[in-house]
């Protein structure tokens, strides 16, 4: 949960700060779901957006780091049980209830502990490029600012 809320955080910010700096004419939508955030960043940030030569290493990092939704929603909407094997490994079981198309979807994912480590690896991993990449996204920024 940590390394979902600190690229989370850095996405926030950085919407915030294009939304200051932003071109005559531009808009910057400030929307409030997290999902939203990112396509509004990714939009701000892609080829057709006001920030697009300034932000293109952010935006290949934001459309990188979405592989993660999924899993997001999974972690933070599901209920979680860990079980335990009979060799005493432990098992992470998350079930989940939404709706698509009018119609209740469950799901249920089964993460054993190695499956969890590389998962984590890799969110951890991918949540600081991004952070890393918006956070040199906003220097830049607030250095023309400051010009």
């Amino acid at each position: 949960m940590h390394h979902i809320a600190a690229a989370e955080k850095a996405v926030t910010e950085t919407l915030l700060l294009l939304d200051g700096v932003k071109p005559e004419g531009a808009k910057i939508k400030l929307r409030h779901l997290i999902g939203q955030r990112f396509e509004d960043l990714s939009a701000a940030t892609g080829p057709d957006g006001p920030f697009a030569e300034a932000g293109e290493a952010a935006h290949k990092a934001i459309e990188n780091y979405r592989q993660h939704e999924a899993f997001r929603t999974l972690l933070c909407h599901g209920v979680a049980q860990v079980t335990a094997t009979r060799s005493g490994a432990w098992v992470l079981v998350i079930r989940s209830l939404s709706i698509r198309a009018r119609q209740a979807e469950e799901t249920t994912a089964v993460f054993e502990k190695a499956d969890a480590e590389k998962k984590l690896a890799q969110l951890k991993s991918d949540g600081q490029k991004l952070a890393s990449n918006l956070g040199q996204l906003r220097k830049k920024l607030q250095a023309k600012m400051s010009n």
